[in-house]
């Protein structure tokens, strides 16, 4: 197994300037620094283990820790899964472990699981690139990422992303969608302003996808230049503010942050803590494009962010920025995070006529290993993986993207969310 750790990005990510512009803003010089607490009530003084790394100043996570390079043996055993499957003719959500066999593997794969949840939180699987058709492409990675996680979160209630092939076993009775195209195509009309943020090739800042407990994506195709990804330690982030801005850390454990959420007949927000300290693990829960109002909706409900909240945001930025590692992704890699303790960002990209950045996403949980969940962020977790997502009972595996773009309606986020169809269908 082998891993590079590249040099950070050189010039950052879209999406500060969002959080520190406030009519009111707060000067930290004045702030008297004493008078907080070091740490909030159940926090650690310093966060230790083996999630707490960084790419500046420490330690970064092992070479060896990061990548597992398949041998010609192993592709030869998900070569014959496939085949075992296609010969089941079942359909799409049928794929998991037991239909999709990796005797050989099974246990590389258990250590993978094993890294996400108590190792450095981050794992990719490398030496599957090839000329499979999309349908094998997503067959193949479902059953992969069904041995890191067995439980799949669903992406979007709406389900527009339907892509019939003829004899397809991923085509039948299924409009809910589980997995997610991360692509821009040069086709699409609706201005990048109007889409989500995973829809276009703008640089995104840190952030993770809330409510997923391991964010799963299969790399499809790198862009002719920049894309790559970033993530960052959630507890060196911690450690680093605790150390620089101690009340930047109370903020963001305070129960009192507008988050965007759809739920039929309710508030289109609750209040929430970005940053816990659960049962040992430290969580955060952030996307900067679902916190306070969406910058596109004419709605009021949704309270706008207090100035100390801007601030915080931009030193969690800034932090997260000192402390990112580059992944080291290639074409045909399958890469999985702890969603709770990684935030992860991506530069800027350019597409050309040969190049066409293209990731897959699932959203994945392992009901074995899983985190608990805390009750004050369970609101968006509870509509990917709980009893909200039971809800629709149909599923979508889209093999290919939406040739389409359809301007969504309701705030997603950076990341996207699921929203109720009968909100993604009224405007805010």
């Amino acid at each position: 197994m082998t891993a590079h750790i590249l040099s950070p990005a050189p010039g950052g990510f879209n999406g500060l300037q969002s959080w520190v512009q406030c009519d009111d803003p707060v000067d930290l010089l004045s702030r008297e620094q004493a008078s907080i607490p070091r740490q909030p009530i159940g926090f650690p003084v310093v966060a230790e283990g083996p999630k707490v790394w960084s790419g500046y100043g420490r330690a970064a996570p092992s070479l060896d820790s990061l990548v597992i390079q398949l041998d010609q043996a192993g592709v030869i055993e998900v070569e014959a899964a496939l085949e075992s499957f296609l010969g089941l003719a079942l359909d799409g959500d049928e794929v998991n472990r037991d239909r999709f066999p990796l005797p050989r593997l099974a246990g590389l794969l258990e250590q993978c699981a094993q890294q996400i949840h108590h190792g450095n939180g981050v794992c990719i699987i490398r030496g599957l690139a090839g000329h499979r058709s999309p349908e094998h492409n997503t067959i193949i990675f479902l059953g992969i990422a069904s041995y890191i996680g067995g439980q799949r979160g669903v992406q979007s209630a709406k389900g527009a992303m339907i892509c019939e092939w003829p004899d397809s076993p991923l085509r039948r009775g299924i409009e809910l969608t589980i997995e997610a195209h991360v692509y821009e195509s040069k086709l699409w009309t609706v201005p990048r302003g109007k889409r989500h943020g995973i829809h276009t090739n703008v640089g995104l800042p840190f952030h993770n996808d809330m409510g997923c407990d391991i964010l799963a994506m299969h790399v499809r195709q790198r862009a002719a230049t920049g894309g790559d990804s970033y993530v960052a330690s959630c507890g060196a982030v911690y450690n680093d503010l605790m150390t620089t801005n101690a009340w930047a850390v109370h903020t963001l454990t305070e129960a009192n942050w507008p988050i965007q959420v759809s739920r039929r007949g309710s508030s289109p927000y609750v209040l929430s803590p970005l940053l816990t300290f659960h049962e040992g693990n430290m969580m955060v829960s952030a996307d900067p494009a679902r916190i306070g109002p969406p910058a596109s909706s004419t709605d009021t409900r949704i309270p706008s962010l207090l100035p100390e909240q801007h601030e915080a945001l931009a030193l969690v930025q800034q932090s997260a920025s000192k402390h990112q590692v580059r992944l080291p992704a290639c074409a045909g890699d399958m890469v999985f995070l702890n969603n709770w303790a990684l935030l992860h960002a991506r530069e800027s990209y350019r597409d050309d006529d040969e190049s066409t950045r293209h990731l897959v996403r699932l959203w994945l949980r392992n009901e074995k290993l899983a985190w608990d969940i805390p009750a004050s962020m369970k609101v968006p977790w509870d509509a990917a993986f709980g009893e909200r997502s039971k809800a629709t009972k149909n599923r979508q595996y889209p093999v290919n993207p939406m040739p389409e773009y359809m301007e969504p309606k309701f705030g997603n986020g950076t990341a996207a969310f699921v929203a109720d169809e009968s909100d993604e269908e009224t405007d805010n």
